[in-house]
């Protein structure tokens, strides 16, 4: 059916107000409103005194049927349109005011009316009484009519004034007259002068349909809708009208998505106008399943079932719905109970009634009321019920008997002799054909597998006995239901009987050849390949295997029978082999499964096989032979031979070659300029070669090189993995035991740091060197980081570090500087503490340390979370108990350390980290340098695993960075008493350090201003004291001190006073620092403004934007322009 509907079969003279079925075109809801358009040409011309002959452009029914119009219709403009509208908006206000004068007055008026002469009076109530001359009142009033009751349901849309009236008039017959782009116009102005007539969205829902704009149709039926929230008729159609064409688009396609989610919507609303409509709930249900929303379909089906539970179209659905779900057993009991009422009330009918609502009860709902059994595991009631539904469906419901011996099947045996046996068994009642082989052979297989769950080995030998897949008619008789062959095999396999099953299977294989349109899915791969197993054939059942892995890439039991296959080989790869194959199975087994909406966990949706008989289906061509370019898309690595690893071996190192070429060319224009070409491919093809050193097993230990290949653990957590992942763990850890490099190696009672100086590798890798290789690392690393991508940065800086190749202290150091950059330039606190506590506990436990963990946490624009976490407090806190621990053992293990005097604070020398010092943008480069490089600054570097580099032992102090920084963490976590102690023991090392006097002072005003506070007066006293000395310090002592310095240090003390509110002190100081960056501007001009630090011009903005806010709030408006204009003026 076309999407464009033919205009004669819906124009407006067609089936007016007519109802229709089905999908609807934009011409149906146009009708809908039909009769609120005026063609009347009274309505049109309107009175004959007032129109003054405009009724001779009327048109009559023939003409407009015909399409005719007059030529001097052409000419009559907008003008005398808005003329008619308006005399008929007068004439329509008139009849209604005297409509209503009549209804309200008697009939004897006022005799004379008030300021109105007599006889003026008498022509006006005789106007009123219709000519009436009477003037004598009734003696009583006439009663006042009752107001009529209004009709239940939704209402009708207003009708649209008699200007929208002719304007939809007129878009209408341009709209006859094929004159769209005019038509579209004409709406679009009504659409705007009065947004709410839905007539009108539906008349340019039927344009753009004619046009052929289904999308736009569709929105202007929608829009139009909501016009009219309560017809929930209207929204259903349109719900019909958006699923029109659905069925044959493709499931990815993103406009299929749309318009089922659209039809929700519409559904959703017209339930909301009726609750009780069960087209709507059901339709709803059918475009939720559509969408692959089952859970939620289900509901709605169950609730359509509450109305209408003999509807056995919902029932079928809901049986769908139920199947498709995640946790099937979880909604099998309702769709089971579902069926069983409509069983139970046909069955209450009498015999050969299966005729339910919208559908007759079938074989296949037998079929899927069955499925339910066995998903419950039920097997004495699914067979039960079997037998009872298949005797009622073959038209032997009279026999009740046969209920009493359930577990015996003698009334589907081929022949009479055990059925002779019974006593209430009449021969010759019914046919012989209603017996035995009357059962459908899927059903039959389907006893069978109850029997044999049951452990009822005989009786499910009976029903074997007439599935012999060797009989000459056995493909015949399986054609149609060849699924039972894998019910019947997987069964017998279950109970090692595998020849047998061997045979089903076979004959499943020998159908799928014949018919065609049946694909050898994985599933009948396995228990192909379980029988080949059991029956000893290793070869075949590993062929098996493969093939089930290359057709579903998520199947789990085709990677636990090739573990267990490889498991027991004698060489190592095919071990190595079992253990990636195990390790895989357990996250896919994880991946399957989800939590629902209760936080429960269960498996996510699978494929389910249909039920019934197969549909006949076009033949497919023959299947042609694999591709050899296209190869298989998995082949264990020990089925590969020598000479076809090698030869794979040469084809990568073309690759990292070429790819290493592409680096090193566009190097400079990648990280240089703003090439996205170039920064794209170079990022493409460092990716490339990052990806194939980390392939590489021999540069990883075991377990980063399994991390690395994705298998380092489950996806649903510990607790949740299903119990079957018991036993896969177990296996996966004996593999790995049995193949960790480490167990045997003869490195036991070497360090771990020390095991990788064992191995000897060579100077290169694919012709690269090693040191270019870490290069590629770090600056990869870089290009991902500026990117905006700090996860996938981190990835490789965490595989450059786990390598066993760059061990050295000095490449450890490269790589986690450019960590830390990454981590800086992302802005990731927590990353950045986690690198800065390396370098404090591993690398180079220091001064330089210490402060490269501030200066990493203060860069980050993050909160102080991290900063002030309770890892990072414990951390530091272990580092000043170890510094204590080493200083009383260093003094005689005193009680107490010595005074200060004796603990004199250490030079600049002593506190320098042993590395030369680099600035940033070194720092930043430095992973790029090349081994030559790092081996000429070897001399510079140190580490702990050189006593030398030790200091001696009596020059063993405490370090007043690290006291310092846990003062900090303290003082932000507002715990100022304790903070003041840590600063205290800084400030009795280095009694003349601006900074510790600064956080001294800080620390006593805002313990001061605590609520807590005992003495504030005291407290503020020694705040300012140390505030003071950091003051004097900072202006007077330190003649080396900046313009720069000395502006901190006035407008510290300026915000220490406005923290107390002195603000009259405040600005004292807050003036000094404006004065002077007025004294510099004068002294040194222009140019020397122009070189000042970014900090000290913040400083000076901060300054005078305080100064302006004291001076608002003390009412100096004057002052405070002044300031702003002097100050705080973008240049």
């Amino acid at each position: 059916m076309d999407d464009r509907m033919d205009l004669d079969d819906h124009s407006p003279a067609h089936h007016v107000g007519e109802p229709q079925s089905g999908v609807h075109s934009a011409a149906y809801f146009y009708n809908q409103y039909d009769d609120d358009i005026p063609l009347d040409p009274e309505l049109m011309a309107g009175d004959d005194d007032q129109t003054d002959g405009l009724d001779g452009y009327d048109l009559d029914d023939e003409q407009m049927q015909d399409g005719f119009v007059d030529p001097e219709e052409e000419f009559i403009d907008s003008d005398t349109e808005e003329i008619r509208a308006e005399i008929h908006k007068f004439e329509t206000v008139r009849d209604a005011w005297l409509a209503e004068h009549r209804a309200d007055l008697p009939s004897a008026a006022y005799t004379v009316l008030p300021g109105v002469s007599k006889s003026m009076s008498k022509q006006i109530n005789n106007s009123l009484n219709d000519g009436s001359t009477t003037t004598v009142a009734p003696s009583a009033p006439a009663p006042k009519p009752l107001r009529p009751r209004r009709k239940l349901g939704p209402r009708k849309p207003p009708r649209p004034p008699p200007e929208i009236q002719i304007r939809i008039a007129a878009a209408r017959t341009a709209f006859d007259r094929r004159e769209y782009q005019e038509a579209i116009n004409m709406v679009k102005e009504i659409i705007r002068q009065r947004p709410a007539t839905p007539q009108a969205w539906n008349l340019l829902s039927l344009i753009h349909e004619e046009l052929g704009n289904r999308e736009a149709a569709t929105m202007c039926l929608i829009s139009g809708a909501w016009l009219i929230p309560k017809d929930a008729r209207h929204w259903m159609n349109v719900a019909l009208y958006c699923l029109y064409g659905v069925d044959m688009m493709d499931e990815t396609d993103p406009r299929r998505k749309l318009a089922l989610e659209r039809a929700v919507m519409c559904y959703s609303q017209a339930l909301q106008a009726d609750k009780q409509n069960v087209e709507a709930r059901t339709g709803k249900a059918d475009a939720l399943m559509q969408l692959g929303q089952s859970h939620l379909a289900l509901a709605q089906y169950l609730r359509a079932l509450k109305v209408q539970p003999l509807n056995i179209r919902t029932v079928r659905n809901l049986a769908e719905a139920a199947l498709d779900g995640r946790d099937p057993r979880k909604n099998a009991e309702a769709a089971k109970a579902a069926y069983r009422h409509i069983i139970e009330y046909l069955w209450s009918q009498g015999d050969e009634v299966y005729e339910a609502m919208e559908g007759e009860f079938e074989w296949s709902d037998l079929r899927i009321y069955l499925e339910f059994f066995t998903i419950l595991e039920q097997w004495e009631q699914g067979a039960a019920e079997l037998k009872r539904v298949a005797r009622w469906k073959l038209g032997r419901r009279a026999e009740e008997f046969w209920d009493r011996w359930p577990g015996e099947d003698r009334e589907w045996d081929e022949d009479d002799e055990r059925r002779e046996l019974c006593e209430d068994y009449e021969p010759g009642r019914f046919s012989p054909m209603q017996y035995g082989r009357a059962l459908p052979v899927d059903l039959r297989a389907r006893l069978y597998v109850f029997r044999m769950k049951m452990g009822d080995m005989y009786e499910a030998e009976k029903h074997l006995t007439s599935l012999d897949p060797s009989a000459d008619t056995a493909v015949e008789d399986f054609y149609d239901f060849p699924d039972c062959l894998k019910d019947i095999g997987n069964a017998l396999l279950d109970n090692e009987f595998p020849a047998k099953a061997l045979q089903y299977f076979s004959l499943y294989e020998k159908i799928a050849d014949l018919a065609g349109d049946i694909s050898m899915d994985a599933d009948i791969l396995v228990s192909l390949g379980r029988c080949h197993m059991a029956l000893g054939d290793k070869s075949a059942a590993e062929e098996r295997f493969i093939a089930a892995i290359e057709d579903d890439e998520d199947n789990i039991e085709a990677r636990v029978c090739l573990a267990n296959m490889y498991e027991h080989v004698s060489d190592r790869e095919g071990r190595e082999e079992a253990f990636l194959l195990v390790r895989d199975a357990m996250n896919l087994e994880a991946n399957q499964y989800t939590l629902d909406q209760e936080g429960n966990l269960v498996p996510k949706r699978k494929r389910r096989r249909a039920t019934g008989p197969r549909k006949p289906r076009k033949p497919r061509d023959p299947n042609r032979p694999r591709d050899p370019n296209n190869p298989k898309k998995y082949v264990p690595r020990r089925l590969i031979n020598a000479e076809k690893r090698k030869q794979v071996d040469l084809e990568r190192t073309k690759v990292a070659t070429k790819n290493y070429e592409i680096v090193q060319e566009l190097q400079e224009r990648a990280f240089h300029s703003d090439d996205f070409e170039a920064i794209q491919n170079w990022t493409r093809a460092a990716r490339d070669l990052v990806e194939d050193f980390r392939s590489f097993k021999e540069f990883y230990p075991w377990d980063k090189y399994v991390k690395y290949l994705g298998l380092g653990g489950t996806g649903g957590g510990g607790a949740a993995v299903p119990s079957r992942n018991l036993k896969l763990a177990a296996m996966a850890e004996r593999l790995r035991q049995g193949l960790n490099p480490e167990n045997g190696d003869g490195t036991d009672n070497i360090p771990a740091a020390s095991k990788a100086r064992v191995l000897k590798f060579p100077s290169a890798h694919r012709g690269i060197p090693f040191s270019a290789w870490l290069d590629i690392f770090l600056s990869l690393a870089f290009a991902l980081v500026r990117q905006n991508q700090h996860r996938e940065a981190y990835v490789v800086c965490h595989a450059a570090r786990d390598s066993v190749v760059w061990t050295a202290t000095d490449s450890t150091y490269l790589i986690h500087v450019a960590w830390a950059s990454c981590a800086v330039y992302a802005g990731d606190e927590e990353t950045c503490v986690a690198i800065a506590r390396y370098f404090m506990r591993d690398y180079l436990p220091g001064t330089d340390s210490y402060r490269m963990f501030a200066a990493m946490c203060r860069t980050c624009q993050t909160p102080v979370s991290w900063y002030t976490s309770g890892p990072a407090q414990k951390f530091i806190l272990r580092q000043i108990k170890t510094m204590d621990a080493l200083v009383m053992r260093q003094n005689g293990q005193d009680e107490f350390p010595p005074p200060a005097s004796s603990q004199r604070s250490p030079s600049k020398s002593q506190q320098q980290s042993p590395l030369k010092s680099r600035s940033r943008g070194d720092l930043v480069a430095a992973p790029l340098s090349t081994a030559s490089q790092q081996s000429e600054s070897n001399n510079d570097v140190t580490t702990l695993n050189n006593p030398q580099q030790h200091p001696p032992a009596g020059d063993i102090t405490l370090d007043v960075a690290l006291l310092t920084i846990y003062g900090h963490i303290l003082f932000t976590t507002t715990s100022y008493s304790y903070a003041l102690s840590y600063f205290a023991r800084a400030a009795s090392l280095d009694p003349e350090n601006p900074l510790i006097n600064l956080s001294i002072g800080l620390a006593y005003v805002h313990y001061a201003l605590k609520r807590q506070a005992t003495n504030r007066q005291y407290l503020l006293t020694q705040g300012f004291a140390f505030l003071f000395r950091y003051y004097r310090n900072r202006t007077e002592e330190d003649p080396t001190a900046t313009i720069g310095q000395k502006m901190e240090a006035h407008f510290n003390m300026g915000r220490a006073y406005s923290l107390i509110g002195l603000g009259n002190l405040a600005g004292g100081f807050y003036r000094r620092v404006l004065e002077e960056a007025e004294r510099v501007r004068k002294q040194e001009g222009e140019e020397s403004t122009e070189k000042r630090s970014r900090w000290e011009e913040t400083l000076v903005v901060e300054a005078a934007y305080n100064v302006r806010c004291m001076c608002f709030l003390l009412g100096d408006v004057k002052g405070a322009k002044a300031v702003a204009e002097r100050w705080l003026v973008l240049e």
